[in-house]
């Protein structure tokens, strides 16, 4: 059972902790989410749904150990991949790499090798994951919206007077991997709280259904995390966090790719070190009618190959980044009003590296900066209206192109209250976003493209839902339906950029259009959640360039369907 406890100095309550650790109960991470008792505390993360499904408690308490067990059953999510190396996430048929994914603040933009996933995540030490299906308002900057994922920190675990707690965690499975951690929280002073967490998953090649060996997933994934968090005042908390996540390993290259009872790639078999070292500052502010969360982060990935007798090979990318967002609640004009308004801006740097050594050519750079205002406007108690503004400023310098990009954003929501049960929604928000840098694994050998453009278009929503908290003696019930039309203008396909050459540079292939739905059903009863999703994306390309390789009314190759 995963366990949160107060530091007890037995030797029977440790060996009695780490024995029930390797048991696991979803319907206690379920509990703390309506438990009134303060003292008790639970290890699992909080998932929130914000795209606009308009269930108000849409938020479920779940443990996994892998991102698919936290997300299975968001509709219009998908997650793939078996562990860190190859995890992705998918959003209407739109992978992360066009999407807005950060972790404790700091973007997860990093784009290193087509054949490996994006995001070193280990699912275990999140805290909360929110989850915005589409993008639907200007403080989103994804093609198809993202993802905020934030880990514990010592406050969310000491319980009621406490001063000092441990978590201890053992798991074994038989086909054929085994994890253990530790974690360690104290309140070291008035105000100032501290949390350091170390995990270590040991893999072995697994089995197949038929029982034969598949090779390529001998490996090690390690994560350590410490926090330091500081209330400076009532109104002023300050956090800072190191967060370092390896995943190294006998692995395939090609790790996306799955055997298919062959061994055609088992040349492809490397020793593989993959990493990523995140560091951020954390401020959040909260006076009588405002509140503002501010991170300066520094997030570096690197995916290094170290075949025996040759030299290393890496691909490295480096993310700096401010942001700060707003909140303010006022009234004017005789309406209640609630600002959003912040900014966002990074520099990203990727290169390709053989013996430590950066190649000529390989080094990318790319500094976006962007400003947003929303405005949600209550013209009355039922009926709400949300105009929204963004201004995006994008320059690359790369092979391909060292052009500026920029365009000012307009979104439009309204959302209004039929009854005390039925609401509906609708909402259109443009979209942009600048070319992403190559795969840093890969050299890239585009030639100079004059003709390189922004991906841009425009994301249309409609949404209606129904919730009671009396119907069939259940103390929560909840339907809803999401109705989406996404198009997209120039679309690149950033997993393919660092494969780019003269004859096929790094280039826009066409316009895409995804049309699709999401629906939920969900209930509770004291105890008893059930949720059942049903999603379904089509996406086309409804234009496609010359000499793309494309036909028109082909899928995108991340179309999840149904």
């Amino acid at each position: 059972m995963n366990i949160s406890s107060s530091f007890i100095r037995t030797p029977l309550a440790v060996v009695i902790g780490a024995l029930c650790s390797s048991i696991a109960f979803s319907s206690h991470a379920q509990s703390a989410d309506t438990d009134t008792d303060e003292t008790v505390q639970v290890w699992g993360t909080k998932i929130a749904n914000s795209s606009g499904s308009l269930l108000a408690n849409d938020i479920e308490m779940k443990q996994g150990d892998h991102l698919s067990d936290l997300l299975r059953d968001q509709a219009g999510v998908d997650v793939g991949g078996t562990h860190s190396l190859n995890q992705g996430i998918n959003i209407r048929s739109i992978s992360e790499l066009d999407l807005d994914i950060t972790v404790d603040g700091a973007s997860q933009s990093n784009n290193v090798f087509h054949h490996a996933g994006n995001l070193l995540i280990n699912a275990d030490i999140l805290k909360a994951v929110d989850i915005r299906v589409g993008n639907n308002s200007v403080l989103n900057s994804g093609l198809g919206g993202g993802v905020a994922f934030e880990t514990k920190n010592a406050r969310d675990l000491l319980r009621g007077n406490d001063k000092f707690g441990t978590r201890i965690f053992a798991g074994k499975a038989t086909n054929d991997y085994s994890h253990t951690s530790a974690t360690v929280f104290s309140e070291l002073g008035e105000g100032v709280d501290a949390l350091t967490y170390y995990s270590i998953i040991s893999r072995d090649n697994p089995d197949d259904g038929n029982g034969s060996e598949v090779i390529g997933r001998d490996g090690e994934t390690e994560n350590f995390l410490t926090k330091l968090g500081w209330d400076a005042n009532s109104q002023n908390r300050f956090e800072l966090s190191y967060d370092y996540l390896k995943d190294e390993g006998d692995y395939t290259l090609k790790s996306n790719m799955g055997m298919n009872g062959t061994d055609w790639h088992e040349g492809y078999i490397r020793p593989i070190k993959y990493t990523r070292d995140t560091i951020a500052l954390n401020h959040d502010l909260a006076l009588a009618d405002i509140d503002v969360h501010s991170t300066l982060y520094y997030n570096k990935m690197s995916y290094n190959s170290m075949p025996e007798g040759s030299e290393s090979k890496e691909g490295r990318t480096e993310v700096y980044g401010i942001k700060t967002l707003a909140e303010t609640s006022l009234e004017f004009a005789s309406m209640w009003h609630t600002l959003r308004y912040g900014f966002e801006g990074k520099q990203e740097e990727a290169k390709n590296l053989k013996d430590d050594k950066v190649n000529s050519n390989s080094k990318e750079t790319a500094d976006s900066f962007s400003v947003y205002f929303e405005d949600e406007v209550e013209l009355n108690q039922d009926w709400y209206v949300t105009p929204g503004v963004r201004y995006n400023h994008h320059k690359i310098d790369m092979l391909a192109s060292n052009e500026t990009f920029k365009d000012t954003l307009f979104a439009l929501a309204s959302t209004y209250n039929l009854t005390e049960n039925w609401s509906v929604k609708a909402s259109g928000t443009e979209l942009f976003k600048g070319p992403a840098l190559s795969g840093s694994y890969l050299t890239s050998e585009s030639s100079y493209n004059t003709e390189l453009e922004a991906e841009t278009g425009v994301n249309y929503e409609a949404s209606i839902a129904y919730q009671s908290n009396d119907m069939m003696d259940l103390d929560q019930f909840g339907l809803s339906l999401t109705v989406f039309n996404t198009q997209i203008d120039d679309y690149i396909d950033d997993t393919m950029t660092g494969k780019a050459s003269e004859d096929k540079p790094y280039r826009n292939l066409g316009d895409v259009d995804i049309v699709g739905f999401e629906s939920a059903m969900t209930f509770q009863r004291e105890q008893l959640n059930g949720r059942l999703t049903y999603s379904h994306s089509d996406s086309e390309f409804t234009q496609v360039a010359q000499d793309s390789g494309l036909e028109k009314g082909q899928s995108l190759d991340d179309e999840v369907g149904d």
